[in-house]
């Protein structure tokens, strides 16, 4: 299974398919979803509280039946691999988490109970990220803007994310909030890129009691860079704008 695919099968079939292909070469990695699934299992005996992934999930990842596993099923893959979390859930991934220099994978971090880590994460994005003007989103205010593009959670799960009482099963509730906010979706799960987003979240705030407009700051900025900088910031710009009129929805 998973052998003969079509093209179009979704980022992460194709970033399992790059670490089967990049990690099986000399027996250093599994070749075969029976195998990953094997390797699963033997991460969670030796790692109390790890999640599996039977063989057919992950042959059903690979063919893009899947497009949308459970945070679960990803981590165990994370696990077998040895790569972050965050490698699934990027746009834009580099290459699989390795010691440098060494091609050797960095070990995987252990697992643990991701509902209190994620309330901490969603409520600073609720505190900060918003409008100098007014006052922080209500759950319900951000239930309904995702729910006009299309997306699928609700206000009563929103408390539940924040209050620590739900972890979603599905990437997808994480997906919603991360594009409402304009952050990458790994920030929920993936530690390495929570500290990044931390680091931008401590400016704003700064910023705010400051009490200096954010669109001050930034012209200002602007004006004195160099060709090649104004150059390397336009995708940022974009990026935050697209960020910007997804929360005006």
């Amino acid at each position: 299974m998973g052998e003969s695919t079509p093209t179009d099968r979704g980022l992460i079939a194709e970033r399992l398919d790059r670490l089967i292909l990049s990690r099986h070469p000399d027996g250093q990695g599994p070749g075969s979803e029976r195998e990953i699934a094997r390797r699963s299992r033997e991460f969670a005996r030796t790692h109390p509280g790890a999640p599996t992934i039977s063989h057919q999930s992950v042959a059903n990842i690979r063919d893009g039946a899947v497009r949308n596993p459970s945070v679960d099923s990803l981590r165990a893959l994370a696990n077998v691999f040895g790569v972050r979390l965050g490698y699934f859930l990027e746009e834009d991934p580099s290459a699989p988490n390795e010691q440098a220099g060494t091609g050797v994978s960095a070990p995987p971090a252990r697992p643990g109970p991701a509902a209190l880590g994620l309330s901490t994460r969603l409520n600073r994005l609720f505190e900060t990220m918003h409008p100098r003007e007014r006052g922080a989103y209500t759950s319900r205010e951000v239930a309904d803007a995702i729910a006009v593009r299309g997306g699928k959670i609700t206000e009563d799960q929103i408390e539940r994310l924040r209050s620590g009482t739900w972890d979603p099963t599905s990437y997808e509730q994480f997906e919603a909030v991360a594009a409402f906010f304009g952050v990458p979706v790994a920030y929920f799960v993936d530690d390495e890129v929570a500290s990044r987003v931390a680091v931008d979240l401590d400016l704003v705030d700064a910023l705010k009691a400051q009490g200096v407009g954010t669109r001050q700051i930034a012209l200002r900025a602007v004006a004195d860079l160099d060709e090649e900088a104004l150059e390397a910031l336009v995708p940022v710009i974009q990026h935050l704008r697209q960020a910007s009129k997804r929360q005006r929805m």
